[in-house]
C-alpha cells in the first residue's frame, strides 16, 4: 500500500510540475488566486484517498451481485412486433468493490451473444459511468450521469458510432429498481430526429 501512495504521489508531483508547460499559464503575473498556493502532502493524501474510498453509490451497486434473467424487448420496427430474447446475467464486484461487473450470455436473431459492461461512481465527479462492449461489435460504449430524483432512476447519457454508417449519435439509458434484486432499464437513441426508445429490459433475479 506504501508503493502504490508513493507511486500516486510521485504521478501527482509529475502532473504539478509539467502543467504549467503542457497547457500554459492562463495568469498575469502577479495575479494571486487560490490555486497557486501548493498543496500540502496530507492535503495531497487525503485528496486521493476520498477519490478512491468506494461509498454509499458502491455498496448499492455490491447489492445487485448475483445471477440474473435479463427479457430484452426490441422496438426495430416501430410499425412491426417487438423482438424479444432472453439473456443469462452474471454480476461481480470487481476492483475491491468499487467497480459493478455484468456478464451477459445468450442468443439473439439465431447468432450467439455475450457482452459485458462494467458500472461504477466517480467520487470526483459525482456521476455515475458505465461501459459497454460485445461480441457483435469492435468498439465501447461509454456513458455518465447522475440519479435522477424526479425520474426516481439512473439516468446515463453517451454516444457511439453506428455499425453501418460510422456516424455517431446519442443514447439514453433510465435504470429503475424494483425491490432489491429486480430492475427495468430502458434505452433511447438520437439517431438525428429526437430520443426514441429502442429497447427495454428487465431483470430478475434467479
Amino acid at each position: 500500500m506504501k508503493t502504490l501512495m508513493n507511486f500516486l504521489m510521485m504521478m501527482v508531483m509529475l502532473i504539478l510540475c509539467i502543467s504549467p508547460f503542457a497547457f500554459g499559464d492562463h495568469h498575469e503575473k502577479g495575479e494571486a488566486t487560490d490555486h497557486d498556493a501548493p498543496m500540502s502532502e496530507e492535503a495531497m493524501m487525503a485528496a486521493m484517498a476520498a477519490a478512491a474510498t468506494p461509498g454509499e453509490p458502491h455498496t448499492q451497486l455490491a447489492a445487485m451481485v448475483g445471477d440474473y434473467l435479463a427479457e430484452m424487448t426490441f422496438f426495430m420496427d416501430p410499425s412491426g412486433e417487438p423482438q424479444r430474447y432472453i439473456m443469462n446475467v452474471s454480476r461481480s464486484m470487481d476492483l475491491g468493490g468499487r467497480v459493478l461487473v455484468e456478464d451477459w450470455e445468450g442468443d439473439m436473431m439465431g447468432m450467439p451473444f455475450s457482452g459485458r459492461s462494467r458500472t461504477g461512481y466517480n467520487n470526483v465527479t459525482g456521476q455515475y459511468w458505465s461501459t459497454w462492449a460485445d461480441n457483435w461489435s469492435t468498439g465501447v460504449t461509454l456513458m455518465r450521469g447522475t440519479w435522477d430524483a424526479d425520474e426516481d432512476a439512473m439516468v446515463l447519457v453517451g454516444e457511439t458510432a453506428h455499425p453501418i454508417t460510422g456516424m455517431p449519435y446519442t443514447m439514453k439509458s433510465i435504470t429503475r429498481d424494483h425491490g432489491t434484486v429486480n430492475s427495468t432499464m430502458e434505452m433511447y437513441e438520437d439517431h438525428g430526429e429526437g430520443l426514441v426508445k429502442s429497447f427495454s429490459v428487465k431483470i430478475i433475479k434467479r
